[in-house]
């Protein structure tokens, strides 16, 4: 493959390029026709596809397979988002109703949240997967969130973030979301016990069980904290950073959009995940998306690629990548 056509050319000489390569996945119309593709290239890329083995590899996956072969691990955050009567194994396990149980804990939690008029402020302390999803999602929701509540997302271990976050709530109408697997990831632990301290000092030692819930596994590290393990909700290991937003996770979006919306939230992945293990690779957005992505890095030497937000809304999304 060498060359690259000029778009302009590639639309002079075929006018009906802007219908034909357009593809609809769930409720999206994508249209990909400003990429320097014809119909020759994008089925040599789909022959690079099939020849690559994605669609059995896609299959993999939804089988709960241990495609992180580095971990020895299934990646399987589409059950996070499977209806509550599939069959999702791993293992030979069936993880929905696992996963359904702490969807429905955090239900309860979070209308009991959005219902008490003296909490104002939800702040999530987490790194990495535990913040960039969750600060990405409140904010592109903000106009569907309660009205009374606030979500602040605290991830820098310098000090100024927890501090200024800090300086713009009350103690007695702040809840504190830590988000850590093993409960021992040094910088969320850094942030939430400056939390902490501020807490206690305003409202007493008994304010920790009022006002601090975990996103973790590790109960004993919890409870060491001085947070009850009621309020304990959790996840798994075949849940990558990234994907967990629709884990527990996303607690503090769900408080803030609330349990409809988050199910709601939930049912766009899904149906995304049907659209890219059904839709045959001619029709399907990921592969078709992510073939001409090769094409313009490996074919092309294009090495960079900007994500440039249409909306302020989705500000985050480009850090959250």
């Amino acid at each position: 493959m060498t060359g690259t056509p000029l778009l302009a050319d590639l639309f002079a000489s075929d006018p009906g390029r802007a219908d034909r390569y357009v593809v609809d996945a769930a409720d999206l119309r994508i249209d990909y026709s400003k990429h320097p593709i014809t119909d020759e290239l994008l089925a040599e890329l789909l022959d690079r596809a099939r020849a690559a083995g994605v669609e059995q590899r896609r299959d993999a996956m939804f089988a709960g397979e241990h495609i992180n072969v580095t971990e020895d691990r299934a990646v399987l955050h589409t059950a996070l988002r499977a209806p509550r009567d599939a069959v999702v194994e791993v293992d030979g396990e069936n993880v929905v109703p696992a996963v359904h149980e702490v969807l429905d804990a955090m239900s309860t939690f979070a209308e009991r949240v959005r219902a008490d008029d003296r909490i104002t402020d939800v702040v999530n302390i987490g790194i990495g997967g535990s913040d960039l999803g969750p600060a990405m999602a409140a904010q592109a929701l903000a106009a569907f969130g309660h009205p009374r509540l606030t979500c602040h997302f605290v991830s820098n271990v310098d000090g100024a973030d927890i501090h200024a976050t800090l300086q713009s709530v009350e103690p007695s109408s702040t809840l504190f979301i830590v988000a850590s697997k093993t409960f021992g990831t040094i910088e969320t632990l850094t942030n939430a016990r400056t939390a902490r301290a501020w807490l206690v000092d305003e409202l007493g030692d008994d304010a920790v069980a009022d006002h601090f819930v975990a996103v973790s596994t590790n109960a004993e590290r919890v409870a060491e904290f001085g947070i009850d393990t009621a309020n304990m909700f959790g996840f798994w290991d075949w849940v990558g950073g990234r994907y967990s937003v629709d884990s527990a996770i996303g607690l503090s979006l769900m408080i803030l959009i609330g349990p409809d919306g988050f199910r709601e939230f939930l049912d766009g992945f899904h149906a995304i995940d049907e659209h890219f293990r059904n839709a045959p690779l001619e029709a399907n957005a990921p592969v078709l998306l992510g073939m001409i992505g090769i094409h313009h890095s490996d074919d092309l030497g294009r090495g960079t690629k900007a994500v440039l937000p249409y909306a302020q809304e989705l500000a985050r999304f480009p850090a959250y990548l």
